[in-house]
């Protein structure tokens, strides 16, 4: 896509048709994809007060990118490094700040695995935005990922998360993580992530990245969820809007509220991590969809 479509406001096109990506094919419609549904419902619930916020300024780390808007909101998402084989650079850098959460926020139907992430990390600091608004309709739960995991659980996790493994292993062996990386990971069995369509069926808890939803497989994996009792959302880049996700059969979302915008903004701009965003700057929240009735 041109800079100059994006500065002239047009949407970033959205998929169709059939593709394949990091061995997995997916040929959902766009009506029952997540980030339209997402975009969708931030608009709805927001309305014109989208047109008056603006991007006050966006950081691309190696680790993070996040957002901060001019009512003082931020939100982070995972940077999809690894989705490119060449030069990521965006051309239309330099041309964001000043954009309206409306604009940046279609960013998220974008095919450039960059250009999501922004507007993912927007729709995160308007749904923190929205939690205060609406507190009424975000009840966290002091669930997290272990409290749902039973010693006789097959686990299945998308996504390397290097800390939470070990105590997954205390409670059940019978753990399988799916990652498109190579990664050395004695202590439990990796496959490459194409392998979910063979894991996923006979899995009972399904662990997901909340990075799947920059990399465009989030869809599809769900879709692979067989009888799971329980589907997870983990990570910083899930967006703190539970609705959506408990419409497609997600179970719990696990993210990171951000308290300090500013602060993140500097942890992000010096490679910082998900142990430095919880330090600094963010806290771990949790929605359970037993415990939160699903507003439309």
């Amino acid at each position: 896509m041109s800079e100059t479509e994006h500065l002239g406001g047009a949407k970033p096109p959205k998929r169709e048709g059939k593709n394949v990506k990091n061995g997995i094919k997916r040929e959902g419609k766009e009506e029952t994809e997540i980030l339209p549904a997402l975009v969708n419902a931030l608009k709805n619930d927001l309305g014109s007060a989208l047109e008056k916020i603006e991007v006050k300024d966006i950081r691309i780390g190696l680790a993070y990118t996040g957002v901060l808007l001019s009512n003082g909101y931020g939100g982070v998402v995972c940077t999809p490094l690894y989705e490119f084989s060449c030069c990521p650079a965006l051309g239309f850098a330099g041309f964001l700040k000043g954009k309206t959460a409306d604009k940046l926020l279609e960013f998220a139907l974008s095919e450039n695995p960059l250009e999501a992430a922004i507007g993912i990390a927007t729709a995160n600091a308007l749904s923190h935005m929205l939690w205060d608004l609406k507190p009424e309709n975000f009840p966290i739960s002091n669930l997290d990922a272990l409290d749902l995991i039973k010693p006789e659980d097959r686990v299945a996790m998308v996504g390397y998360f290097g800390p939470l493994i070990p105590k997954i292993l205390k409670v059940t062996n019978k753990l399988t993580v799916l990652e498109k990386r190579e990664i050395e990971a004695p202590q439990t069995r990796t496959l490459p992530s194409g392998k979910a369509r063979e894991i996923f069926p006979v899995s009972d808890i399904i662990i997901l990245s909340a990075s799947t939803l920059a990399n465009r497989t989030f869809d599809e994996l769900l879709s692979l969820r067989g009888a799971a009792r329980e589907v997870i959302l983990l990570g910083p880049s899930a967006p703190l809007y539970p609705t959506p996700f408990f419409e497609r059969e997600i179970t719990a979302i696990m993210g990171t509220r951000i308290f300090d915008p500013l602060t993140m903004l500097t942890v992000v701009s010096e490679a910082g991590g998900t142990k430095k965003l919880h330090q600094y700057c963010g806290e771990k929240v949790a929605f359970r969809k037993n415990d939160i009735n699903v507003i439309k």
